[in-house]
């Protein structure tokens, strides 16, 4: 009751808006001291912001030069990500918070975001490839026996008031479904090599993390954020480029499991990024969800066999019942017969009598159970 009440409270008290994402191939490049490229991004980055590179090193930017979209970042520390194990709670959490359910969120900010080799074009206004990446990854999890909750609601256009207008459907979302997990799905505008990579044997693009510092949630978002890179290394070392945490909200103040991810980006095949939300459902559920998984899977396995038992159970039940009837039967009869016995006849043939018809009877009674 008291989340319901804080949502409805803060929807209408948005907090800071992100920072513009870029529409057009307009991006920073970030540097290290050295003039090597660090990364790429199309997003304003900001000073103070962090990078959190494949191999698990962490970077601050530490300088901006807006007019050419450059910046130079230093290298802080070695960090270590948290140790994904059998036990799923202690992978998600803050466990405190999770409620028992299996729902995973998604939506996309930016519904224009298209792939131009797959889909001709960069942007396409309310319609954009990224939706197809948004339900190939609700389909892939609901494969895995989870529920997801796709939201297609038009955010566009594409400008700062996008995050706004999405803010309403995450708000929507979580009211209806209360869901483990929240993703806000987009690609980048960064050259494709930033991007493309192959994993067992198939082209994919990586995918990065996106966390927003200016928001309550910040601390729950990254471990959550750091948990989901090191479920993504054990299961598919790859897929997962890198962890931008940047000045912004990205509405990730309504939700303590809540992150933005970019599949890629816009000059590469869409196709990449739609095999990518195929792995990336596979270390959601095992990783986050796989006693549900499990209890699913046994579920189909035993349905059969089951059955079968049950119905071989029920038969033996009925033949037994049937047995014991009929025996109690002959039992009464055989009373019924002996008193009968011995008011009609002297007690010494009734005797001898009811000793010859006992043996008749148990003799009876033998050959039926067989």
């Amino acid at each position: 009751m008291l989340l319901v009440f804080y949502i409805t409270f803060i929807q209408f008290f948005p907090a800071k808006a992100a920072p513009r994402h870029q529409e057009k191939p307009d991006y920073f490049t970030i540097y290290l001291k050295d003039g090597t490229v660090l990364f790429r991004i199309g997003k304003d980055v900001h000073v103070s912001d962090e990078y959190i590179s494949h191999d698990n090193k962490k970077y601050s930017i530490v300088e901006i030069n807006s007019l050419n979209k450059t910046a130079k970042a230093e290298y802080v520390e070695d960090i270590s990500l948290p140790e994904i194990t059998s036990t799923v709670s202690d992978n998600i959490k803050p466990a405190a918070s999770l409620q028992e359910n299996n729902v995973i969120g998604i939506y996309c900010t930016h519904n224009n975001e298209s792939y131009v080799p797959s889909d001709g074009k960069a942007s396409i206004e309310g319609n954009g490839g990224i939706l197809d990446v948004a339900k190939t990854l609700g389909k892939e999890l609901e494969k895995n026996s989870l529920k997801a909750i796709v939201d297609t609601t038009f955010h566009d256009p594409h400008d700062a008031g996008a995050y706004r207008r999405s803010r309403q459907t995450a708000v929507n979302i979580i009211k209806e479904n209360n869901p483990a997990i929240l993703f806000d799905i987009h690609r980048d505008a960064v050259p494709k090599e930033e991007y493309i990579t192959a994993l067992e044997g198939q082209e994919i693009t990586m995918i990065r993390i996106v966390v927003g510092k200016s928001n309550q949630n910040y601390h729950t978002n990254k471990d959550f954020a750091y948990r989901l890179k090191a479920a993504a290394d054990k299961h598919y070392p790859g897929l997962i480029k890198d962890i931008f945490i940047g000045k912004g909200s990205y509405n990730q103040d309504l939700h303590p499991r809540s992150l933005l991810l970019e599949f890629g980006t816009y000059t590469h095949m869409k196709e990449r990024a739609l095999k990518s939300a195929s792995f990336f459902a596979e270390v959601i559920t095992d990783s986050f969800f796989q006693h549900v998984k499990e209890e699913e899977d046994g579920d189909v396995e035993k349905d059969e066999d089951t059955k079968q038992r049950e119905i071989t159970s029920s038969m033996k039940d009925e033949n037994n019942a049937s047995i014991k009837g009929t025996i109690w039967l002959l039992i009464i009869l055989a009373v019924g017969s002996g008193l009968f016995f011995f008011i009609s006849s002297g007690k010494k043939e009734a005797w001898s009598k009811i000793q010859n018809y006992k043996k008749r009877l148990f003799s009876f009674i033998d050959k039926y159970k067989k």
